[in-house]
């Protein structure tokens, strides 16, 4: 499957809506929609724009080398957030180490400011094969 590259524009409309549409009732689901722009301005930042959607949920990215999706996951912070996980090589790209987890618009704010910081000391301290 080809994964066309979008602008963070669209791709925040995009996880908005499906937000909004899928978990009408669920608060601690939509509060994350006000961090979405600090986020997909932070990829955009440092991935050259070089951003997609994966499935209808996930956004990846490939940062010197490695590749990273974003994802919502309930169990981040009190009340679920988002988090940057690293894929591994492989079949199926399995899912690698967390490398930034974001809890609420302070750290979506955090992101957008020192992605690059965190992921650089992520992967100083996850190198390859290790």
């Amino acid at each position: 499957m080809t994964r066309k590259t979008v602008s963070a524009e669209l791709l925040a409309d995009h996880f908005v809506n499906y937000l909004f549409d899928e978990y009408q009732g669920s608060l601690h689901v939509r509060r994350v929609t006000t961090w979405i722009g600090f986020l997909l301005k932070a990829v955009e930042k440092i991935s050259g724009a070089e951003f997609t959607r994966n499935r209808v949920r996930q956004v990846l990215f490939d940062y010197k080398g490695r590749r990273f999706k974003v994802r919502f996951n309930h169990k981040v912070g009190r009340r679920g957030g988002i988090e940057f996980v690293e894929i591994r090589p492989g079949r199926g790209q399995p899912d690698g180490d967390i490398a930034v987890e974001v809890a609420s618009l302070k750290d979506a704010e955090t992101v957008y400011r020192d992605l690059r910081k965190q992921l650089n000391a992520f992967i100083k301290a996850h190198p390859l094969g290790s």
